[in-house]
């Protein structure tokens, strides 16, 4: 059963591809390693796996078991507009194995393609695929932690069901979100997300629920902050208004480690993806925008390629030297909380003592 959008996933949301674009793309016939390397906040590698067969998990076991010890979760994707009861069978398979191997792995399920649903149908079939993943999972007596996401390209469900799974690979995550609850609470906030620029990921929000359209309310600011920012903002020496951005996929190779990831020929994506359109001036950038509600969205640079974006009552505008004052404090703490990662990612040890550049894996597979 393939073609099930486990490769689109990737390709829109790592590699900025236009969702209709990704009607073209291949099925997976092989393993692609993709190495995601934006910043020190996001460091992982994503292994894409062609669909297993109907008995590979048993018959192959001692393969998979080298696998699954190696990652930290696996991204299980299921095409909820074709009959998945198979495909709910070869993941119950692919636990017991994980299981064993790794009782530290977490398993994420996108329910995917939802986008022709209604919104009676999308949590049906969510229900229908965990209720059934429940059942396999007490069969066999496996207890691994397990989620189910409802996902699309075509809005942003993807993005925020792969946020949801990043976070979880975050040591930092609940400091973070006890900075932003401070942040918050300080500022007289409502909502705040922490976003890689490169992806559009959320790495962190605070304490509150997550309301969907305030998120892509955020999200569709930083892509306005990031054109106005390329448009209007100071030109670098050379006049091309151009920075390297770290490519959201900075070394993809598949099994024998042929180059994987760009399109056929010469190669256009990657040097598409060697440097982004985004001005200098963004990284210092900020943006506040009013809302029809009464609140304000404010957008700040946490670094070159991190920003927060808070939703903040508007009374905040007359407090600016107040949340200036805050943001600074935050930005700081953010600063000291991931520089044993930096270190170590040029080689040193964390106080941990490990190395910070050993990176998470992520293995995406599908049925």
């Amino acid at each position: 059963m393939r073609r099930s959008g486990k490769t689109s996933i990737q390709k829109v949301v790592f590699h900025k591809m236009s969702p209709h674009e990704t009607l073209f793309l291949e099925s997976t016939t092989k393993i692609i390693k993709t190495d995601i390397s934006n910043s020190a906040f996001l460091q992982f590698e994503v292994w894409d796996f062609p669909p297993p067969g109907p008995t590979e998990f048993t018959e192959q076991a001692s393969k998979w078991a080298s696998v699954f010890a190696a990652c930290s979760a696996l991204v299980w994707v299921i095409d909820v507009q074709d009959d998945y009861s198979e495909s709910i069978s070869r993941l119950q398979a692919a636990l017991v194995v994980a299981a064993h191997a790794n009782p530290h792995l977490t398993a994420e399920v996108f329910v995917h393609k939802s986008d022709s649903f209604s919104e009676d149908q999308k949590f049906e079939a969510q229900r229908d695929v965990h209720e059934q993943l429940a059942q396999e999972m007490a069969n066999s007596r496996l207890n691994v932690p397990l989620r189910v996401f409802l996902t699309s390209i075509y809005d942003q469900s993807v993005f925020e069901a792969l946020s949801k799974v990043v976070q979880k690979l975050l040591p930092q995550l609940p400091t973070l979100q006890n900075l932003m609850d401070a942040l918050l609470a300080k500022c007289a906030g409502e909502k705040a997300f922490l976003f890689d620029l490169v992806s559009k990921l959320y790495l962190a929000t605070d304490s509150s629920p997550v309301d969907m359209q305030l998120y892509e309310l955020c999200s569709d600011v930083i892509d306005v902050v990031i054109d106005v920012s390329y448009i209007y903002g100071p030109r670098e020496a050379n006049g091309s208004g151009m920075v390297t951005m770290p490519a959201s996929v900075s070394g993809a190779k598949d099994a024998a480690g042929g180059a994987a990831g760009a399109p056929a020929g010469d190669g256009a994506e990657a040097e598409e993806w060697s440097g982004m359109p985004l001005a200098d001036a963004a990284a210092q950038s900020s943006a506040v925008i009013r809302l029809s509600t009464g609140s304000v969205l404010h957008l700040r640079h946490v670094n070159r390629y991190t920003a927060l974006v808070t939703i903040m009552s508007d009374r905040t505008l007359a407090k600016q030297g107040l949340v200036e004052l805050n943001f600074q404090h935050f930005k700081e703490a953010v600063r000291l909380l991931f520089e044993p990662a930096q270190a170590g990612a040029q080689g040193e040890m964390t106080p941990g003592g490990s190395s910070a550049h050993q990176q998470q894996q992520l293995g995406a597979t599908e049925s």
